[in-house]
Protein backbone atom coordinates (compact mmCIF):
# COMPACT_ATOMS: atom_id res chain seq x y z
CA UNK A 1 0.00 0.00 0.00
CA UNK A 2 2.82 2.30 0.93
CA UNK A 3 4.67 1.82 -2.65
CA UNK A 4 1.56 2.90 -4.50
CA UNK A 5 1.53 6.29 -2.43
CA UNK A 6 4.75 6.63 -3.02
CA UNK A 7 4.05 5.61 -6.87
CA UNK A 8 1.60 8.05 -7.14
CA UNK A 9 2.75 10.76 -5.45
CA UNK A 10 6.30 10.65 -7.97
CA UNK A 11 3.82 10.33 -10.83
CA UNK A 12 1.79 13.80 -9.59
CA UNK A 13 5.08 15.47 -9.29
CA UNK A 14 6.36 14.28 -12.55
CA UNK A 15 2.79 15.38 -14.07
CA UNK A 16 3.53 18.88 -12.30
CA UNK A 17 6.99 18.95 -13.56
CA UNK A 18 6.20 18.46 -16.69
CA UNK A 19 3.44 20.45 -17.19
CA UNK A 20 5.57 23.61 -15.76
CA UNK A 21 8.55 22.61 -18.32
CA UNK A 22 5.81 22.76 -21.19
CA UNK A 23 4.02 25.95 -19.92
CA UNK A 24 7.74 27.52 -19.54
CA UNK A 25 8.38 25.90 -23.67
CA UNK A 26 5.16 27.94 -24.65
CA UNK A 27 6.21 31.24 -23.30
CA UNK A 28 9.95 30.84 -24.50
CA UNK A 29 8.26 29.96 -28.40
CA UNK A 30 6.12 32.95 -27.88
CA UNK A 31 8.45 35.28 -26.94
CA UNK A 32 10.97 34.02 -30.33
CA UNK A 33 8.53 34.38 -32.39
CA UNK A 34 7.64 38.32 -31.05
CA UNK A 35 11.33 39.00 -31.06
CA UNK A 36 13.14 37.17 -34.22
CA UNK A 37 9.92 36.34 -36.56
CA UNK A 38 7.44 39.66 -36.55
CA UNK A 39 9.75 41.98 -37.53
CA UNK A 40 11.00 39.74 -40.56
CA UNK A 41 7.84 39.35 -41.49
CA UNK A 42 7.15 43.01 -40.96
CA UNK A 43 10.31 43.55 -43.28
CA UNK A 44 9.34 40.72 -45.55
CA UNK A 45 5.86 42.28 -46.34
CA UNK A 46 7.31 45.51 -46.74
CA UNK A 47 9.77 44.15 -49.60
CA UNK A 48 6.43 42.93 -50.92
CA UNK A 49 4.61 46.14 -51.09
CA UNK A 50 7.89 47.41 -52.88
CA UNK A 51 8.32 45.09 -55.13
CA UNK A 52 4.36 44.81 -55.91
CA UNK A 53 4.93 48.50 -57.51
CA UNK A 54 6.79 47.22 -60.37
CA UNK A 55 5.75 45.42 -63.13
CA UNK A 56 8.19 42.90 -63.72
CA UNK A 57 8.72 42.15 -60.08
CA UNK A 58 4.87 41.02 -59.04
CA UNK A 59 5.97 37.24 -58.52
CA UNK A 60 8.60 37.99 -56.17
CA UNK A 61 6.31 40.01 -54.24
CA UNK A 62 4.00 37.29 -53.84
CA UNK A 63 6.57 35.29 -53.22
CA UNK A 64 7.66 38.06 -50.12
CA UNK A 65 4.10 38.34 -48.77
CA UNK A 66 3.99 34.06 -48.98
CA UNK A 67 6.75 34.33 -46.53
CA UNK A 68 5.77 36.56 -44.68
CA UNK A 69 2.61 34.49 -43.69
CA UNK A 70 4.90 31.73 -43.14
CA UNK A 71 6.74 33.13 -40.47
CA UNK A 72 3.65 34.53 -38.59
CA UNK A 73 2.26 30.89 -38.79
CA UNK A 74 1.63 29.91 -35.51
CA UNK A 75 1.62 26.06 -36.22
CA UNK A 76 5.64 26.17 -36.93
CA UNK A 77 8.66 28.00 -35.76
CA UNK A 78 10.31 30.17 -38.28
CA UNK A 79 13.76 29.44 -39.94
CA UNK A 80 16.23 32.08 -39.81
Amino acid sequence: MITLIVFLALLMVFMVIGLCFHIAGSVLKLAFKLIFCLPCAVICAAVGIVFCCTLILIPVGIGCFKLAGGLLNPVRMCAL
